[in-house]
């Protein structure tokens, strides 16, 4: 399941719940819920939402639009469309939630990048002051004690970047397992999704509920 929007140069947030036919091979129906001007789930292209979207003026909001057998079908029932609304929400919450946590972990990212260039430059200022140890060690001179205690510090400071690193892991590794969850979950709605508009278009094709348009 993805969001996207074909209309991405609008401000106006649009939650467009897009299911593939590879979810389903089985299904062979175009359709698209057209829950308002900004919202609608649907299954097929981009020609079918301006298409199910194009009747959103004279139909107003709250209706299922779909293709089948080269035909084009609406759906108005109130009932069924609340059920499918009802799963398109829980969509969005989930979608919504797993945007939240992928902007977490690109702040844990942006953390442990910064961690490693500092790492890196201790890393670097540790090589030239053993260079300039070996320099002296070859000229005769003996080290400062405060050299050695600087040395200490960093070693310090680089133990605790490591901590730090180690911590930032473990907290991606969790989030990612929350994330493949979600991932499992975002498939199972999807499913459920598609299953309930297929229900409700053989239905309303057998008891005429469908209005061809």
């Amino acid at each position: 399941m993805r969001l996207v929007s074909p209309w991405g140069m609008r401000t106006v947030a649009c939650a467009i719940l897009l299911l593939s036919f590879s979810a389903f091979a089985r299904s062979k129906d175009s359709w698209v819920v057209v829950r308002d001007e900004n919202s609608v789930s649907m299954s097929g292209s981009t020609h079918d939402l301006e298409r199910a979207r194009s009747l959103l003026r004279d139909l107003g909001p709250g209706y299922l639009w779909f293709r089948h057998d080269g035909k084009e079908y609406v759906v108005r029932d109130g009932e069924k469309l609340k059920e499918i609304n009802d799963l398109a929400d829980r969509q969005s919450e989930l979608g919504a939630e797993q945007g939240r946590l992928g902007r977490v972990q690109g702040d844990l990212g942006r953390q442990q990048g910064q961690l490693g260039r500092e790492q890196g430059a201790m890393g670097r200022e540790q090589a030239r002051k053993a260079l300039r140890d070996a320099w002296r060690s070859l000229e005769g001179e003996k080290k400062h004690r405060d050299r050695d205690d600087d040395d200490d510090e960093v070693e310090s400071t680089q133990h605790e970047l490591g901590r730090a690193q180690t911590a930032l892991g473990r907290e991606q590794s969790k989030l990612g397992r929350e994330q493949e969850k979600m991932g499992r979950q975002q498939e199972k709605l999807s499913k459920e999704m598609e299953q309930k508009i297929q229900e409700v278009i053989e239905t309303s094709l057998k008891n005429g509920s469908a209005k061809p348009i």
